[in-house]
């Protein structure tokens, strides 16, 4: 988190700030970001910058948290007919803003490449934090919808995690490091795959649907 000497700062400020270090973790990554073309960038010194923030990486998880946030803000949160066209619906979506935030995009894909890195693991430990704020999304839009006996929403959710990381992990070799096009054409293949594991947890995976006890 910044000290409170930044935030202290005139808005229009702390986003110049913010926008230059974004744009150079994005375009640099963290190893290879430079604090001098940063603060150039920011029109700060480097003493102000570590005044602000205390040192590189206390910066760069600040950026990470914006985007995240940032992000997570933009889910719709107007009720859902059920789970299958929320989900739907909030993937559209995510492709859309990221396609408008190619910077925040390009951040968010080198932290999601890299999981062993020192720096970036902590950025995963923010996401799973998120995580846990969009099952209370998922479970508000969706309440009307009744889960058989001995389900609850974390169940629910914990399925949806493990279909995403591994739908991740298939695909991470084909997720694009920069927006050079439409996401969503470029997503299409993990998406589609989306859909059918959905279908698998909505009707099960027998002809007919569940067996009726």
């Amino acid at each position: 988190m910044p000290m409170p000497r930044f935030l202290q700062l005139p808005m229009e400020k702390q986003q110049q700030i913010v926008r230059a270090s974004l744009k150079e973790f994005a375009e640099y990554g963290y190893d290879l970001a430079s604090t001098n073309r940063l603060v150039e960038q920011a029109g700060i010194s480097k003493g102000a910058l570590f005044k602000y923030f205390g040192d590189k990486e206390g910066l760069f998880l600040y950026v990470c948290d914006l985007a995240l946030r940032g992000y997570m803000e933009s889910i719709p949160r107007e009720p859902a007919d059920n789970l299958l066209d929320f989900i739907q619906k909030i993937t559209l979506n995510k492709m859309r803003y990221f396609q408008r935030r190619p910077l925040e995009y390009q951040l968010l894909v080198r932290v999601t490449k890299e999981p062993n890195h020192p720096v970036y693991a902590k950025v995963a430990k923010t996401q799973k934090h998120f995580l846990e704020t969009f099952g209370e999304v998922l479970t508000a839009v969706l309440r009307h919808e009744e889960l058989r006996p001995g389900l609850t929403w974390n169940h629910v959710m914990d399925v949806m995690t493990w279909v995403a990381e591994g739908l991740q992990e298939k695909y991470l070799a084909l997720i694009p490091d920069v927006v050079d096009g439409d996401l969503e054409e470029r997503y299409q293949p993990m998406v589609d795959d989306l859909h059918v594991f959905l279908d698998i947890l909505r009707f099960g995976i027998y002809r007919g649907g569940p067996e009726q006890s």
